[in-house]
């Protein structure tokens, strides 16, 4: 009555192996999002600061030309700042696409590998 012990170490090793690409995406997936949120936020930041100079300008202006010279100035530099940005974020997405292509493309030709040596 001698049943061999079934090695856990072997289902573990075959468990990680199936899961590796899948975490490896997740990571990547994790690492893109926190790339574009902290973007974001860092966008955030300079949006309420400029709409707290707008808000200000009022009391620090003499007369209604100042105040649309100052304005003109604001909106040049949002348009600036959003532009810039928004470049910022299409690098992100290119950046994120390549590596995700890249991932799909090396997953895809270890199984491939792994089906035509089972072949």
């Amino acid at each position: 009555m001698t049943n061999p012990t079934f090695d856990f170490n072997v289902f573990v090793d075959a468990s990680k192996k199936a899961l590796a690409p899948a975490i490896k995406f997740n990571e990547m997936a994790t690492q893109g999002f926190e790339r574009i949120a902290r973007q974001q936020y860092a966008f955030a930041g300079e949006l309420l600061e400029i709409a707290i100079k707008q808000m200000q300008l009022p009391a620090q202006v003499k007369d209604v030309n100042e105040l649309a010279a100052k304005q003109v100035e604001l909106t040049t530099q949002l348009v600036e700042k959003t532009t810039q940005r928004s470049q910022d974020l299409v690098k992100l997405a290119t950046e994120q696409q390549a590596e995700l292509t890249k991932w799909y493309d090396k997953a895809a030709a270890d199984y491939a590998a792994i089906a035509k040596k089972a072949a």
